[in-house]
């Protein structure tokens, strides 16, 4: 059960794109405006842990698929790279935070696919814990938790990044064109 739990936090709350895009909406518009995106977000998760709970076995079998997903994933990724990198502080820019793209990034993040087949289907808890809506619910569950948590990360550091933000932004483009490439390793 540990090693489910060690899983689930690790895959959650270490950097991805879902987490960079809840830190740069912290920091360009506080934690109050950027629920939209998490609640996106925790949709989208709840979403594709749905889809990995009924489709598992085909996913998992479907190179097809996850070539597919592949192109979608990183094409978004560097949409989303590129607004990042045409930003500032002052705009109200809209392409870190709404529902929807909160959403879309969840349904295209290679990552959540990984973590949800993974965490579905490796791990055999004992009792209740291992019936798959429970795991489905703790894995969305602290999944999102762990977007809140950069989200508010993004928020404290929001001083920095206006005086920094064309470095910040910089360095965030890369990290989602890494990614982007990253998805094909």
């Amino acid at each position: 059960m540990s090693a489910f739990f060690i899983f689930v936090f690790v895959m959650s709350f270490t950097p991805g794109p879902n987490t960079i895009m809840a830190m740069v909406s912290g920091q360009q518009r506080g934690f109050r405006s950027s629920l939209r995106l998490n609640i996106g977000m925790l949709i989208g998760m709840g979403l594709m842990g749905l889809l990995g709970v009924l489709f598992a076995h085909w996913l998992q079998s479907t190179p097809t698929f996850v070539t597919v997903m592949k192109i979608v994933g990183s094409t978004y990724l560097l949409y989303l790279a590129y607004h990042m990198f045409i930003s500032r502080p002052s705009e109200d820019d809209q392409s870190t935070g709404g529902f929807r793209t909160g959403m879309l990034l969840q349904l295209t993040n290679i990552k959540c696919y990984l973590y949800f087949i993974t965490g579905l289907g490796a791990f055999s808890l004992a009792g209740i814990w291992n019936d798959m809506p429970v795991k489905w619910l703790l894995m969305v569950l602290i999944g999102s938790l762990g977007t809140f948590v950069w989200t508010v990360f993004g928020q404290m550091m929001s001083r920095f990044y206006r005086r920094y933000y064309r470095v910040f932004n910089t360095i965030v483009t890369l990290l989602l064109m890494f990614a982007a490439v990253d998805l094909w390793r």
